[in-house]
């Protein structure tokens, strides 16, 4: 391993102080002391961010909550706050092992940008926003922008993710599914979250759909979407939906986790697990 200095600022002032494009933030640290001991990554500082009290809390705000960048995937699943978000609770519970949940954070998750990051296709679907902050001050970035390819995020240098926003959708219900080699540890092969606007009335009924580890980043197709909402779905609708994604994803031959067509049998096992049984 490389040698680094390494800072554990107690403000975001002093963290911008320091922080510049020589620098790897430290949160839990479940991707980064991997990279580290491996040689893959390599950086003149490491920030410990964990004593910045900004980064944390879980707390309702603006009709839904929000999460800071440092709650760990143990907190998210024993928060009661979050009951209401089912398919959170279920990505946070099949996040690596007891351990892992225990030290992985839910900002370092979506800034790792992994195409099968558990918590990626469930904020695609919540439709949630990114609370960004720099040296210039904070913005907001909506998810479906804030993870631009496998390992790239739309932060820009000197940027830290302070917090993630998920709306409150009333009336509705979510899901998540994965798939993985083993049980606990094991990484998702493929993974899939979708939530169901007026479950119970197909006419005003709005159907999410995203999926993991079939593109670079959490995929979802809104005229698919569109097409599957406000009516009374057959097989047929849910058949031809699933052909029409089909076309548009690209699920790696080369992976050695999945084949493309276990992603894809994945994506239609969920669809009719979930689309099926709606009334």
């Amino acid at each position: 391993m490389k040698k680094f200095d390494y800072f554990r600022p107690q403000s975001l002032k002093e963290l911008f102080s320091i922080y510049d494009e020589n620098s790897a933030i430290l949160a839990g640290g479940t991707d980064l002391l991997v990279d580290l001991r491996s040689g893959k990554k390599s950086f003149n500082k490491v920030i410990d961010i964990k004593g910045i009290e900004e980064f944390y809390g879980i707390r309702k705000a603006n009709a839904g909550v929000e999460i800071g960048a440092c709650e760990t995937f143990s907190n998210i699943l024993n928060s009661k706050i979050l009951n209401k978000f089912t398919a959170l609770k279920q990505a946070a519970g099949c996040m690596g092992c007891y351990e892992i949940r225990n030290r992985a954070t839910i900002g370092g998750n979506i800034c790792n940008s992994s195409p099968g990051c558990e918590t990626g296709v469930v904020l695609s679907v919540y439709e949630a926003t990114v609370n960004v902050c720099g040296k210039n001050g904070k913005r907001k970035v909506p998810f479906e922008e804030f993870c631009v390819g496998v390992n790239k995020t739309s932060l820009k240098r000197g940027e830290v993710v302070l917090s993630i926003f998920i709306p409150e959708i009333k009336n509705s219900k979510s899901f998540y599914s994965r798939i993985s080699r083993t049980q606990g540890m094991d990484l998702a092969c493929w993974n899939g979250a979708i939530l169901v606007i007026n479950p119970e009335n197909p006419r005003r009924r709005k159907i999410r759909m995203s999926f993991g580890t079939v593109a670079p980043t959490p995929f979802r197709d809104k005229e698919v979407e569109k097409n599957l909402s406000n009516k009374k779905l057959t097989q047929k609708d849910i058949d031809m939906a699933f052909e029409e994604i089909c076309k548009k994803i690209s699920p790696r031959a080369s992976s050695l986790r999945a084949t493309p067509e276990e992603k894809k049998l994945a994506i239609k096992n969920f669809m009719n697990d979930i689309l099926g049984n709606l009334p």
